[in-house]
């Protein structure tokens, strides 16, 4: 079933490269344009101090001063933002659903809120997705009630990630399941409440977070400060949050300023460490000479 609808990651009716030199200066208008637009898509603070390198409660003071959205509105463009964002994996979402899955761990395992998950299930289920589900149920409910301790469960699982050499992913496992005469993925999704809870039980990492480790590992913390140190170098003094991404386009040997929220916090927070070190660096040699004068 085709869908137009997709996840928001800026505001639609700003355009960030049309006002990168505002976007981010403390005070623009622009910025305050920028956050109560976002605030009126359903952004949440959070998600709104971590694009502009403030605190949460910062933003709520700007919003607050600068007339933005009332907590009705925020919570109905929530409620969209949501729904949109499980239209947006829609295929998912049915896939599981068809499986047996319930709303609720179905919007576990995909990182969704589970009302938004219901009504779109509730929009775009056909009669065929209907069926689908009612002859998953009621599998589950002949064979995994008599057939399947949570042991066999278990030990099926561990076996299709043996044969593949990694977790699988749920229409892997069923592939598998049918081929060997394992539980259905019902039946694991039923008993075991939900394929992320399955996995978890079996000892095993979820697909997409051992795929987020891996991409991640390289940029440690101790790595993204050596980086940081280095702009700062190049730079002569401690960046922005643009000024960082500016400097950092297109260069390989610098994680992205997302990379270096991610793991070492807020910008707020990394660049005070980094002026704090400055200060301590300067501090040193003076010491170190007015030492030197009172021993002469």
């Amino acid at each position: 079933m085709p869908l137009q609808a997709s996840t928001m990651l800026l505001p639609t009716s700003v355009d960030p490269a049309a006002c990168a030199g505002c976007t981010l200066a403390p005070g623009s208008l622009q910025r305050v344009r920028e956050m109560t637009l976002s605030r009126e898509q359903g952004w949440s603070l959070d998600e709104i101090a971590l694009r502009y390198g403030v605190s949460r409660e910062r933003v709520r003071q700007i919003l607050r001063a600068n007339g933005g959205p009332g907590a009705r509105d925020v919570s109905e463009a929530r409620r969209r933002r949501a729904e949109q964002q499980a239209e947006a994996r829609i295929d998912e979402l049915l896939t599981l659903w068809r499986a047996g899955a319930q709303p609720r761990s179905a919007a576990t395992s995909l990182g969704l809120q589970a009302v938004a998950c219901r009504s779109t299930i509730a929009r775009f289920a056909t009669e065929v997705d209907r069926a689908a589900r009612r002859a998953s149920l009621a599998e589950a409910r002949e064979r995994g009630a008599q057939l399947y301790s949570d042991r066999d469960i278990l030990v099926a699982l561990t076996s299709v990630a043996a044969r593949l050499g990694r977790t699988p992913s749920p229409k892997e496992y069923a592939a598998v399941a049918r081929e060997l005469h394992f539980p259905s993925l019902p039946t694991v999704l039923n008993r075991m409440d939900g394929w992320t809870s399955a996995i978890h039980a079996a000892g095993m990492r979820p697909l997409g977070a051992a795929t987020r480790r891996t991409r991640a590992r390289r940029w440690t913390d101790d790595a993204c400060w050596t980086a940081l140190r280095r702009v700062v170098a190049e730079l002569g003094e401690i960046p922005t949050v643009l000024s960082y991404e500016r400097h950092a386009a297109d260069r390989a040997d610098l994680p992205s300023s997302a990379t270096l929220r991610n793991r070492l916090g807020r910008w707020s927070a990394i660049t005070t460490r980094l002026a704090a070190e400055r200060a301590l660096a300067e501090h040193a040699p003076r010491a170190g000479q007015l030492s030197l004068g009172a021993r002469s």
